[in-house]
């Protein structure tokens, strides 16, 4: 009986000592993107608030926390799938330096799509949609990662139109249900940068990598003695 309590001890300190500090960098790295995000927005007269908003520095007081949940969610849910469909982690370009230039390219798609002098919204769109497409070429090349991106950016689309219809912000020129048409490749790019952090940091332990390895041995072991 001890020593199971003991054991579940440890497993309890391993997961409070594993998990806050990783979780908590992608809410930060999440919440301080926004403000980049929201101000390349908000300076070139893409989003509006109401006047009366609450406001942190220049962003809309409740973006920063959204942005962090979600950088939790989207940098959780890639190296998860890559232990439940992969088996194995994520090897392709992971290095720190990469997880930065992919979110240097991220902000740089961001950029382009708000500071470049654009001629309408379908040719911003086309471009981002290439450029979204090319960030997951060089820094994923996943099958479930283009669909999780996909899926993501779609239901951060549909929250932005729900957003937009209650009045909680607007967009000048809006061409696509209440916000532009490329919004979505914004947030397609959002999702393969923090998935790519997300493994970076190692969401999935190489424990759970070891076990599968591990069971796998003993699995050849019992076929070859029998």
């Amino acid at each position: 009986m001890s020593l199971e309590y003991s054991h579940h001890s440890k497993t309890t300190a391993w997961w409070f000592s594993y998990y806050p500090p990783r979780l908590l960098t992608l809410f930060l790295l999440g919440s301080l993107t926004s403000f980049v995000i929201d101000h390349l927005l908000t300076q070139n007269h893409i989003t509006e608030y109401p006047k009366d908003i609450t406001k942190l520095i220049d962003t809309a007081a409740w973006i920063p926390p959204i942005c962090g949940l979600s950088a939790i969610l989207v940098g959780s849910m890639f190296p998860l799938a890559d232990y439940w469909f992969m088996r194995k982690p994520q090897e392709f370009q992971k290095e720190w330096s990469n997880a930065m230039r992919c979110m240097g390219g991220f902000i740089g798609v961001a950029y382009a799509a708000t500071k470049l002098p654009w001629s309408s919204n379908y040719q911003v769109f086309c471009t981002l949609s290439l450029i979204s497409i090319v960030l997951w070429f060089l820094f994923d090349r996943t099958i479930h990662g283009f669909i999780m991106s996909a899926l993501f950016s779609s239901v951060g689309t549909i929250i932005m139109y729900v957003l937009v219809t209650n009045g909680i912000y607007s967009f000048t020129h809006a061409d696509f249900f209440g916000v532009r048409s490329w919004i979505p490749c914004i947030l397609y790019s959002s999702c393969v940068c923090f998935g790519t952090i997300g493994r970076q940091l190692m969401i999935v332990p190489e424990e759970w990598y070891n076990k599968i390895d591990q069971n796998k041995t003993y699995e050849i072991d019992g076929k070859s003695r029998t």
